[in-house]
């Protein structure tokens, strides 16, 4: 795996069965000296965006979907995009460090000119143990996932998806790595990397950067 750097530490809390992600780093560092910080390279014309697009506050998460520890943190993510729809906007991008991760994210961007880009995250991210196993990987399943939410499988196909979209999945690396992306799950809030995962560390950062905007 090219998680680098990142040590990950999934922990159940036993009392209202909070999902923490936990890494061995500062709770939060601004984007390297030097890096492009302009608006183009954090949002992209085909960034899949939630919540408020004129939100104060910008929150991005640069994810695998063929990564655990994405996976593992997903849910907790969907409940925050929830809670803070009204006042914060979303921002997806995709880091492909793993094999069969260009074809899911190239499927998952098919997806949304059919509607389901929610629907194919969560199922990707539900049946990622089989297509994206380490040892021995379905990446078949991907397309036979998809069909279920009414796509059609002539038009997910690897060869097809990722001459399609490709591009557009190279150009988020390519964006990620110069603001500092080293690993995944990596999110930004207003240009600020947060360092620890979870529910807490999530909520208290957005809670910050809302109040330093007066929002």
């Amino acid at each position: 795996m090219k998680n680098k750097l990142f040590v990950l530490v999934a922990l159940i809390v036993a009392v209202g069965g909070i999902m923490v992600l936990k890494m061995t780093a500062p709770e939060t560092a601004s984007a390297p000296a030097g890096s492009v910080t302009s608006e183009a390279n954090w949002i992209r014309a085909h960034s899949p965006r939630f919540g408020n697009p004129l939100g104060s506050v910008t929150v991005t998460e640069w994810f695998d979907p063929e990564c655990e520890s994405c996976r593992v943190i997903h849910p907790v993510f969907k409940q925050i995009i929830s809670d803070y729809k009204d006042r914060v906007q979303f921002v997806l991008r995709y880091m492909p460090y793993h094999p069969h991760s260009m074809y899911a994210a190239s499927a998952l961007e098919e997806s949304k000119e059919y509607g389901k880009y929610d629907e194919a995250l969560d199922i990707l991210f539900e049946t990622q143990p089989q297509w994206g196993d380490h040892h021995a990987p379905k990446p078949e399943l991907i397309s036979q996932s998809l069909v279920k939410l009414g796509m059609p499988a002539d038009k997910l196909t690897e060869d097809y998806l990722v001459k399609k979209h490709g591009e557009k999945i190279r150009m988020d690396e390519k964006d990620g790595n110069a603001v500092g992306v080293e690993g995944t799950p990596t999110f930004f809030i207003n240009g600020k990397m947060l360092r620890q995962l979870g529910d807490a560390q999530l909520r208290s950062a957005i809670n910050a950067a809302l109040a330093e905007t007066g929002k």
